[in-house]
């Protein structure tokens, strides 16, 4: 017959602390209770009690960067330019659980991700979290509305129940895309930002915006506004033909060379503006439509 393999008793105990330390949390109102800091500081040292070392390497680092987990931006994998990125350290996996912990996250069904360091709510944290505060919600994510291949934007209609308030809501969702995004995983990332935008209106309480491709700068770049930039005051004057305007700018040339040079002034008195020269045969001036 197969043995059950024994648990060692540190991770006995310290499985006991975790699960008194995520009940203790759970019952914390960090959002509208001042006092809160007190029992949070208390939940935050009874964890930091079970997680040792020897707990977070059995229990929590295989965790990491799995389904059951939670993901990461650091998998050990070659990035596109060919450099592993190192999986994240104990001290840092433990204190994104802690932050996820103190306000009901699990390590477990992906409910928090880290991103560069730091622990983010993900689309099912969100529905955690909205589900702790007792909101009732339907959130109806619209079709993609951009002709942009670099961003994808989604009108989220979002009606909800909260504290005897019905009322509705909408947020236009802008997710990042590119030649690997499908559409299920694009709206997917926009009923994240809607539920993280509902739990910030019922609550005022962000936690930071990221998801698994949050690490890298969100580039959208405007076309047309680089262009006007690298082409700004290249070209003729308005209104004036090319042999009047040749003639206005020899004239002020030689107006402002004949100017005696003056040493600079401690406080100098604000130049008047130059007269424009008019053309030689005076004619009136066409416009150049």
């Amino acid at each position: 017959m197969c043995s059950t393999p024994q648990v060692p008793a540190t991770i006995v105990e310290a499985q006991e602390k975790f699960e008194l330390a995520m009940r203790n949390a759970s019952a914390i109102d960090i959002v509208n209770n001042f006092g809160a800091a007190f029992n949070a500081a208390q939940v935050i040292g009874l964890l930091r009690e079970a997680l040792t070392d020897e707990v977070m390497n059995a229990v929590f680092m295989p965790l990491m960067n799995t389904k059951v987990g939670f993901r990461t931006d650091r998998d050990g994998k070659p990035d596109k330019n060919g450099r592993p990125k190192p999986l994240y350290d104990i001290p840092t996996v433990r204190d994104a659980i802690i932050d996820a912990a103190i306000i009901g996250l699990l390590p477990t069904g992906n409910q928090f991700n880290i991103i560069s360091g730091t622990m983010y709510p993900t689309k099912e944290g969100y529905t955690v979290l909205l589900k702790k505060i007792g909101a009732k919600y339907i959130i109806d994510v619209q079709q993609d509305r951009s002709q942009n291949p670099a961003f994808a934007e989604f009108p989220c209609k979002i009606t909800y129940a909260f504290n005897g308030e019905k009322n509705s809501l909408t947020v236009v969702a802008t997710v990042r895309r590119d030649q690997y995004s499908s559409n299920d995983q694009l709206r997917g990332k926009a009923e994240r930002r809607a539920k993280k935008a509902l739990y910030e209106y019922l609550t005022g309480t962000d936690y930071g915006d990221a998801d698994e491709t949050s690490s890298r700068p969100n580039a959208v770049i405007n076309a047309v506004a680089v262009e006007i930039s690298e082409h700004a005051n290249a070209g003729g004057a308005i209104g004036i033909e090319p042999e009047e305007a040749s003639y206005t700018e020899a004239a002020t040339a030689t107006s402002e060379s004949a100017q005696p040079q003056t040493a600079p002034q401690a406080i100098q008195e604000q130049p008047q503006a130059a007269t424009q020269p008019t053309p030689a045969n005076n004619a009136p001036r066409k416009p150049n439509f």
